[in-house]
């Protein structure tokens, strides 16, 4: 069996080339498709890569994106007909890493273009029952249709934490609490509300907040609303592994307070780091596991936050208490699942 993922975005997510390599495992090719094409990229590519018999489309978003010029509407309204023509001679299995696409819920035609991918995928793979019952209720999909699938261990790209002596005294940390927001730092997730808590409620804990903006503009939003914060450590840089690795290392707990988001790989590799964590209760579509003492879920910053920070920070990271959890969601299981409804697809 030959597999197409799309797009190519190894470089930023390990998802695919952990899943990629398992699937190899069960003698299953899996190709990359990289690369941009004007006016009909999928379809354009598709052309150019041979024969497949499954397309397995990660984040559809990447054949219309936003340039802030005059034609992201039409790269929205076009992607429909570019996924049909780019899929005449292969299955098109989806997953469903993400609901809307972040940052993008209000632009023309975007909304249009996800429930399509949806709707004409043979079979769609979620991280979780309630994923499945949002994408039925919300797009009509037929629920033999969606197999529920662990997102995937990602601890497994890092290897274990370091003694969080030695990752402290690499990153020049002092022995403070240390709470960790760590990613891309882009507006969905929230950190702006969770800055003026951090700065009015002044906890027991710093604040780190790591990894590249979306934008200068935004990089810069940040570090001002931060202003002169004493507690609040703001490190704009793209992560590498080893950074990464670093930080979850010297922290604490981790705070997650997306505004809105369907799965979430960061909060399922702090849960495999066994780091304790925040998590807002609305997010219902992400599966941790819980009850759990490493899962703290409040209800807003104004209410229950504090309540929920102090009752994560009595919880000391366990790498070795995580160990079911990793053990859960191990990429063999994943990729047999994977193939399963690969096998479904194709028919």
């Amino acid at each position: 069996m030959r597999v197409l993922f799309a797009p190519d975005w190894r470089n930023g997510v390990p998802y695919q080339v952990l899943l990629a390599k398992a699937l190899e495992r069960l003698n299953v090719q899996v190709s990359f498709l990289s690369g941009y094409r004007r006016v009909l990229p999928l379809a354009r590519l598709m052309s150019t890569v041979g024969d497949c018999d499954i397309l397995h489309m990660h984040w559809p978003e990447a054949y219309f994106p936003n340039k802030g010029d005059h034609f992201d509407w039409f790269r929205s309204a076009r992607f429909p007909v570019d996924l049909a023509r780019g899929t005449r001679s292969c299955r098109l299995v989806m997953t469903a890493h993400n609901f809307h696409i972040h940052n993008r819920e209000q632009e023309p035609f975007v909304e249009m273009a996800v429930k399509y991918a949806y709707r004409k995928a043979s079979v769609t793979f979620a991280h979780s029952a309630a994923a499945k019952r949002q994408l039925v209720e919300a797009f009509g999909l037929i629920p033999e249709r969606i197999r529920v699938i662990s997102h995937g261990d990602l601890s497994v790209e890092l290897g274990p934490p370091l003694p969080k002596c030695t990752a402290r005294k690499r990153l020049n940390l002092r022995s403070e609490t240390v709470a960790l927001m760590f990613g891309t730092v882009e507006p969905y997730k929230g950190l702006e509300e969770v800055i003026n808590w951090w700065q009015m409620a002044r906890p027991k804990a710093t604040l780190a907040i790591v990894g590249r903006p979306t934008t200068a503009a935004y990089g810069a939003k940040i570090l001002h609303r931060i202003g002169d914060a004493s507690n609040i450590r703001y490190r704009p840089n793209w992560l590498s592994q080893d950074d990464l690795r670093l930080w979850l290392s010297a922290a604490d707990v981790v705070v997650f307070n997306y505004r809105e988001i369907f799965t979430s790989g960061a909060a399922s590799l702090a849960r495999s780091f066994g780091i304790p964590l925040l998590i807002p209760r609305r997010l219902t579509t992400i599966a941790l596991d819980e009850p759990s003492p490493y899962v703290q879920r409040f209800t807003s910053l104004e209410t229950d936050f504090a309540e929920a920070l102090s009752a994560a920070t009595a919880v000391k990271p366990d790498f070795a208490a995580a160990t079911t959890w990793r053990e859960a969601c191990n990429w063999d299981d994943v990729a047999r699942v994977t193939l399963d409804g690969y096998v479904s697809a194709i028919g």
